[in-house]
């Protein structure tokens, strides 16, 4: 589903922010990316969407070479990933429903497939009852869950998530990695960088870590060290 093959990402001439990187995630696996600020979590993920470029080395998405794609090809890339964000990135002039039916719009669903398909999600991330709500009506966590409705409800089949509890309280967080653990059991791959070791020893997944731009740690029910 994933493969890195020797990756390295350098900025200007000697800015390296990942290193030899190399590993695969298979598909439905949940993969933790740990490791300090600045130890290349986001790159790495940036890399994995096609939002930067790797300096050496190939980086496989779905069966296809994301670091050989010509730039008209990325968007089709993008269908098939979700994306989350620490600061949630909604749309603050749309309702609850407008910001998760947006990600439809822009890919051509039409208005009886977005319809069906928004209330369902939903309802899956508990929101329900606040589909006419703006964002700045709701709380952080229900920010967050609006977030993930919207990467989730193309059924992607890989999630990128880059520091989804960062912004939130330990019971809050608590209740969007119960989320984020619903939608990996559908079958969706679930790449998360956090520097939350609550989450990461709560959870005994696959855990990445790196320390300035390299591997320095693969472990299956790994935990925060």
């Amino acid at each position: 589903m994933i493969k890195l093959d020797r990756v390295s990402k350098v900025y200007g001439h000697d800015t390296v922010a990942v290193e030899d990187v190399s590993f695969d995630v298979n598909k439905g696996d949940f993969v933790f990316l740990v490791g300090p600020s600045g130890s290349g979590k986001s790159t790495l993920l940036r890399l994995m969407s096609r939002e930067e470029v790797a300096t050496e080395g190939d980086v496989w998405v779905a069966g296809r070479n994301v670091t050989e794609m010509p730039p008209s090809r990325v968007p089709f890339l993008r269908r098939s990933l979700g994306n989350i964000f620490q600061d949630y990135k909604l749309l603050l002039n749309k309702t609850v429903f407008e910001n998760v039916a947006f990600a439809l719009e822009v890919i051509g669903k039409p208005r009886h497939v977005i319809n069906e398909q928004v209330p369902f999600v939903l309802d899956l991330v508990g929101l329900a009852d606040k589909s006419e709500r703006f964002p700045n009506q709701l709380s952080g966590g229900e920010q967050q869950r609006v977030s993930i409705a919207r990467a989730f409800v193309n059924r992607p089949l890989i999630m990128l998530a880059d520091e989804p509890t960062g912004n939130l309280d330990p019971a809050t967080s608590e209740g969007i990695m119960a989320l984020l653990q619903a939608i990996n059991e559908t079958g969706t791959t679930v790449m998360m960088a956090t520097h939350d070791h609550r989450v990461v020893n709560a959870m005994r997944r696959r855990v990445v870590q790196l320390d300035r731009g390299v591997v320095v740690r693969d472990q299956e029910r790994g935990v925060y060290e």
